[in-house]
């Protein structure tokens, strides 16, 4: 549930009924395909042959995971979100400043079209996004990309499936002319396009959802990640395209509700969240403001369930007040309460035995590698990497060199593989000098991991093993 600034609450139970329809409350066959269960606890304990970081030097260096923002840009207007009156230059400026204390380098982009929601988008608006996009690039952040068109429950116009359709054929040239520039900027994408805020209900017309998927997909650059509103949604997904989708959760309360995306005790739960770790998956709380329950560790829990990637402190931080992730910030997870819950976390970033929960999620959302277990000899060496995150590297590449130069891995892994709760062995020629890692974006070389390991790290690399 998105931007229910002004929406009264009779309005918000009244579109209950509707949006039960569409997400996990209700009783649907869903057709979610198999994925290989991942693991549930680490196997191998971590030596310190690779020296591990402290609390005290923990870092949020690394983009396309954790904490985002959130903000908004209306083509064909100098306007943030639609009839707000506010520059959308001036509220991602002001959102970033807000935020930059917590070291957010993502923000979730909503860009609205309801000002050609029957038309063609000119030149002129497109020229605006690129623009917009140049701007996003320039302030070293990258985006979750959602386009949208209504935000007003009743809104009498909007588009029809015809017109997505048609503003995704332009929006697929437009991002085919400017393809470096997506890749730097954008990490992933939602589908989408339908209903209130492109969350799939509410819309002033009925669409055809397996066309939307089909225009979007045809729209996303390949390799780019999408996300979809509910189970429903993702079992539309055509086979050919299934291995690009996944789901974002935008109502994580941490119980049963008619709108979250599934309920716990249904029986494709485990399927979803299985499909879900496998790919690029995102979430977030409902606004502080709507003064709702929540249950803390019930809201840990669907992150790691769903394995995500991101989760918005945009919404339940600080919007209108201090709300629960402030509150989370003084409010501690002991060491036998990670275990309990079998919640995956890295011992080494515990002080006295615990994390706040604020720096839980802050460190733990998306991917968190740590490599160690170091052993030379037979002119090779071997180190094993633990990925203590909710979430794969997806999208990332791993290259291995020794003295700058890169050598052939003689053991290595796709980065899809250190899913939750994984701990795989790389192995490379060497006898000496400075053995080094670079984990890199497939889509943007510019982008690289920096471990969390406390060793060097310099133009992308990680120094495992420093010259003597």
């Amino acid at each position: 549930m998105k931007k229910i600034i002004l929406i009264p609450l009779t309005i918000l139970i009244a579109s209950a009924t509707v949006l039960c329809s569409l997400l996990g409350a209700c009783t649907h066959a869903l057709n979610i395909k198999d994925y290989p269960a991942t693991d549930t606890e680490f196997r191998y304990e971590l030596d310190s042959s690779i020296p591990l970081i402290s609390p005290a030097n923990a870092h949020s260096d690394n983009h396309c995971r954790g904490f985002r923002g959130e903000t908004y840009i209306t083509l064909g207007r100098d306007e943030a979100y639609p009839d707000s009156g506010e520059s959308y230059i001036s509220k991602l400026e002001y959102e970033l400043r807000r935020l930059e204390p917590d070291g957010i380098k993502i923000m979730q982009v909503y860009v609205y079209l309801i000002e050609y929601y029957n038309t063609d988008i000119p030149d002129s608006a497109l020229n605006q996004l690129k623009d917009y996009l140049e701007l996003i690039e320039s302030k070293g952040i990258k985006i979750l990309l959602r386009f949208a068109y209504e935000t007003t429950e009743g809104q009498k116009i909007g588009p029809r499936t015809k017109d997505i359709e048609r503003h995704c054929s332009q929006l697929k040239v437009f991002f085919q002319d400017n393809l470096g520039l997506f890749n730097r900027t954008v990490y992933a994408a939602q589908l989408g396009m339908i209903g209130l805020w492109g969350e799939g209900h509410g819309s002033a017309h009925r669409h055809n959802v397996s066309k939307v998927i089909r225009a979007v997909a045809d729209m996303i650059p390949e390799n780019t990640p999408i996300m979809v509103r509910t189970p429903e949604m993702l079992s539309e997904v055509p086979s050919e395209i299934e291995s690009r989708f996944s789901l974002h959760e935008d109502y994580v309360i941490g119980y049963n509700d008619p709108w979250v995306a599934i309920q716990t005790d249904s029986p494709y739960y485990g399927a979803v969240v299985n499909k879900c770790k496998h790919s690029v998956t995102d979430g977030e709380m409902p606004w502080g403001r709507a003064n709702l329950d929540i249950d803390m560790i019930g809201c840990i829990r669907t992150c790691v369930d769903y394995g995500f990637t991101s989760f918005s402190i945009a919404h339940n931080y600080t919007e209108e007040g201090e709300y629960h992730l402030k509150k989370w910030q003084s409010l501690y997870l002991t060491e036998d309460i990670l275990k309990e819950n079998r919640f995956p976390y890295n011992p080494a970033l515990l002080s006295s035995g615990k994390i706040s929960v604020f720096d839980y999620l802050k460190y733990h959302l998306g991917y968190q590698l740590v490599a160690s277990n170091l052993e030379i000899e037979d002119g090779k060496a071997t180190f094993m990497i633990t990925n203590f995150g909710f979430a794969a590297p997806h999208g990332y590449e791993i290259k291995l060199y020794v003295d700058g130069a890169e050598v052939t891995p003689i053991l290595s892994h796709d980065c899809s593989e250190l899913t939750q709760f994984s701990q795989l062995k790389f192995t490379a020629p060497y006898t000496l000098g400075e053995l080094s890692i670079a984990i890199v974006n497939k889509r943007d070389a510019s982008d690289t991991i920096r471990l969390f390991n406390d060793i060097p790290f310099s133009d992308g690399k990680n120094i495992i093993v420093a010259n003597s």
